[in-house]
């Protein structure tokens, strides 16, 4: 029995421990999508309020791309960010890297893709 409840005790600290983290919970453009515009901003949602001011989003993009501005707060809505997108945005392959704080002062970090197709 006390074996039994040490388990069910543990199992439920670990959930809450996997609980406290901000991860990518979607994107706009989509995670993986082709498009036939490029944006002029990308907002990303997470699982948890952020720091915005200890979050960072880059971006990357083909030859050509005129690079992205700095992350910030969407307004409003401390569970997202914006990144506005400086031109030229040529069709191509855009990598988004991103690495967020939560208010619980845990940082999580990963990256996703989308296309601009011709």
């Amino acid at each position: 029995m006390r074996s039994t409840m040490l388990a069910i005790c543990t199992a439920l600290a670990l959930a809450g421990a996997a609980q406290a983290h901000a991860f990518l919970d979607r994107a706009d453009p989509r995670v993986g999508a082709v498009i036939r515009q490029a944006p002029r901003s990308l907002r990303l949602w997470f699982t948890q309020r952020l720091v915005a001011p200890f979050c960072q989003v880059t971006v990357t993009g083909p030859a050509g791309f005129g690079g992205a501005g700095p992350s910030h707060a969407a307004p409003g809505d401390p569970q997202s960010l914006v990144v506005d997108l400086r031109g030229p945005t040529p069709p191509g392959r855009y990598t988004v890297r991103w690495r967020v704080v939560s208010v619980d002062t845990h940082m999580t970090q990963g990256d996703f893709a989308f296309t601009v197709r011709p």
